[in-house]
């Protein structure tokens, strides 16, 4: 079972990145930043923290640094969420759509945990005007090297 904690628990992943809220724009900062998009629309099932016990509209990417997988994620939403037209970005970083400002949101506390095979785990939740976004992203060890900017 996977337990969440407002605390950051100790992780070779840098505290800065772990704890940044845009890692859009931290991972930018480091290097050659792209997205990866490995699933969209409606699923059910999965494992771990990722882990989705009914059916949902998803958007699961890896975020690749220098080409190098350094996160796995997962957002997620009400099959007919207005959050839909938001995940069906393609390839660009939902990160820029979140932290642009264009949208009226509201973001819960950042909540951590250790969850194999990742070495951190990470979730929040986004609200737009009443509509819930969850989002999990996940370190991969290549994560564990350097500080964000």
């Amino acid at each position: 079972m996977i337990t969440w904690h407002t605390d950051l628990p100790a992780s070779p992943v840098p505290p800065d990145l772990a704890t940044v809220q845009s890692l859009t724009a931290a991972l930018s900062q480091r290097g050659d930043f792209a997205v990866q998009l490995d699933a969209l629309g409606e699923m059910a099932g999965g494992a771990g923290v990722f882990r989705l016990p009914q059916r949902r509209f998803a958007r699961r990417v890896t975020l690749l640094l220098d080409g190098v997988a350094v996160v796995q994620a997962q957002s997620v939403c009400a099959i007919h969420s207005r959050w839909r037209t938001w995940l069906d970005c393609g390839t660009t970083p939902l990160g820029q759509i979140l932290f642009s400002g264009c949208l009226p949101i509201t973001r819960s506390p950042l909540q951590f945990a250790r969850a194999e095979p990742y070495l951190l785990a990470r979730r929040s939740t986004f609200d737009y005007c009443g509509d819930r976004l969850d989002l999990v992203e996940a370190f991969l060890p290549a994560a564990a090297g350097g500080e964000a900017a």
